[in-house]
């Protein structure tokens, strides 16, 4: 995973939230942050998306919330073809932006919640939604003053009335880079992050906080209710998920690159984790994409 990087998302003085499309060709921006939430909606193009210990994918009306400083990247798979080239409309806004207070009166609650639980990345599955976020982004671009806000709490309302979501980054996570840089949690994850896709250890990770195997084992067990080797596992099969998924790798190539030393291992290792072998993963996605596509 490349470095943290703090992006800075400039406004006007007429306008107290930025939307703008990316596209032609466009690959998204490298792991970065910022202060502001996030609303993106992928209008063309498919690719991974990293959200704090989360390794997902994304696709075509793929509608992401995500909270303010918390890691992300959107990383496209263009295929050297125009086809496969990432298009988004992105909303950025800090949550407080009409005043901490406003979130005070009992019509803001909802979406007050929502953005407490955008701090860990939401990804709305519900088609409905996703339209009609689609159509009113196309609105914002057409309306100025107080009536962009008012499109912007419709479409915060619409995601928290959503039926199908899921969260991204795990709440440990969330907690970890919430607590200072010195924070033993934050530099596992960190670890972890940079080095799944290579055989590591815990004994590794032991030295390089100065603790022993055995109180690092405790350590990470009681913070994130899950041993070293099966939450590496979890992070290597969700990576190998978006290779195959993506089309990048074979059953075999997704294993090895995900970091896995032997087919056999993997195999295991998906069905526990996933519930299906990765053949039987690739078929059950290849079946509901097509069925998608038929509902379109």
């Amino acid at each position: 995973m490349k470095p943290i990087l703090l992006r800075h998302v400039e406004t006007t003085t007429s306008e107290s939230f930025k939307v703008w499309k990316n596209a032609n060709p466009y690959i998204h921006n490298p792991w970065h942050y910022h202060p502001e939430c996030e609303i993106t909606l992928i209008d063309e193009g498919v690719g991974v998306l990293f959200v704090g210990d989360c390794i997902s994918h994304y696709r075509k009306n793929d509608l992401i919330l995500i909270g303010p400083n918390l890691p992300h990247e959107f990383r496209a798979s263009q295929y050297h073809s125009p086809d496969f080239n990432t298009q988004s409309t992105a909303i950025h806004f800090k949550w407080n932006f009409p005043g901490a207070e406003f979130y005070r009166i009992p019509e803001a609650k909802i979406i007050f919640d929502l953005l407490n639980k955008a701090k860990r990345g939401i990804k709305i599955n519900d088609a409905f939604a996703q339209d009609i976020v689609k159509l009113k982004i196309a609105d914002i671009f057409k309306e100025k003053g107080i009536n962009r806000i008012s499109i912007l709490f419709s479409i915060l309302q619409t995601i928290a009335d959503s039926s199908n979501h899921e969260y991204l980054s795990s709440q440990v996570f969330i907690d970890s880079i919430q607590e200072n840089a010195d924070n033993k949690m934050y530099w596992a994850y960190k670890f972890i992050m940079d080095n799944f896709r290579e055989e590591i250890n815990q004994k590794q990770l032991a030295k390089e906080l100065n603790m022993t195997t055995s109180s690092f084992s405790r350590f990470f067990k009681k913070r994130t209710h899950k041993s070293f080797v099966d939450y590496v596992n979890e992070i290597r099969i969700g990576y190998a998920c978006k290779l195959l998924l993506l089309g990048d790798q074979n059953i075999s190539g997704a294993a090895y690159e995900s970091g896995f030393g032997n087919i056999s291992n993997f195999n295991k290792q998906f069905l526990k984790v996933k519930g299906f072998t990765p053949s039987q993963y690739l078929k059950t996605f290849i079946n509901n994409k097509t069925e998608e596509e038929d509902r379109h």
